[in-house]
């Protein structure tokens, strides 16, 4: 066989391959019609994942590919009005628990060093347990939950952590510690957000039994007292504003993102 004619054979395979070969654009095309189908029946999971599989497949389809992330940005803006939709549901009776429970506590806030605010239950206010041992519980204005182990003694132990035992059950906690003098040595050991509410919710679930707290510093002090029927209280009712404000910072932010999508598409279909 010539050159020549191996050159026309190979010419003629050529087309008769190019000719068996699917239309690339067509294929694309068929799938944004499916996407854009499964969209209009509200299967808005189902269209996102043809649509990855287009982009990932055909990279070099630029219109088709433009098309496909307009019908995304679509399914976007669609989640986002079933997010408000939903979440406008849930927030109202959350916000009446919250007014509810706000009655026990006391709003405080120091304008002049402090951003936040914070909901103290009206039993555990600093003032009313300077010279004591005890165990003080607040959420800021942020929705975020914090517990403070007060220590007060002749000398300073450098307290490291706590340990609530109650029933035969123990849960120990341990946080950031400041210490100052006021005729006598104070500490305070700070616990924050997930570890506060972990603390809440031990006090809460035993507050049928003794809950005793052993305080622990450095060297191996320790201090042991009890919380009250009163002071179980105080604490449960925060543990509850916690989680309530806590479902609220969620849906709030549920919400602000959503608004943030809509209000993105809408603007980009102005344009």
């Amino acid at each position: 066989m010539t050159n020549n004619q191996l050159i026309f054979l190979v010419f003629l395979i050529s087309i008769l391959f190019s000719s068996c070969k699917p239309d690339v654009e067509q294929e694309a095309n068929q799938l944004l019609t499916e996407a854009q189908t499964l969209v209009d029946n509200g299967s808005w999971r189902q269209a996102l994942i043809i649509l990855d599989s287009l982009h990932s497949t055909y990279p070099r389809l630029v219109s088709q590919r433009r098309i496909a992330k307009n019908i995304a940005d679509s399914i976007t803006y669609l989640e986002a009005q079933a997010t408000l939709a939903y979440t406008d549901t849930l927030l109202p009776p959350l916000l009446l628990q919250a007014d509810e429970l706000l009655k026990h506590f006391k709003y405080e806030k120091n304008n002049s060093y402090e951003d936040a605010g914070r909901y103290v239950h009206k039993l555990l206010i600093t003032n009313n347990n300077t010279d004591r041992n005890f165990i003080q519980a607040y959420v800021r204005d942020d929705r975020q939950t914090i517990v403070k182990s007060y220590y007060f003694g002749p000398s300073q132990v450098n307290q490291n952590s706590v340990i609530l035992k109650a029933n035969e059950q123990e849960q120990s906690f341990s946080g950031n510690n400041h210490h100052f003098l006021s005729e006598g040595h104070h500490e305070i050991m700070t616990l924050e957000n997930e570890q506060a509410l972990a603390f809440l919710n031990f006090v809460s679930t035993h507050h049928g039994h003794r809950i005793a707290i052993e305080g622990k510093g450095q060297n191996n002090k320790s201090w042991v007292y009890y919380l009250n029927a009163q002071e179980k209280d105080a604490l449960s009712k925060t543990y509850q504003l916690g989680w309530v404000m806590k479902d609220i910072n969620h849906i709030e932010q549920l919400q602000k993102t959503a608004n943030a999508q809509i209000m993105h598409y809408q603007q980009k279909k102005v344009k």
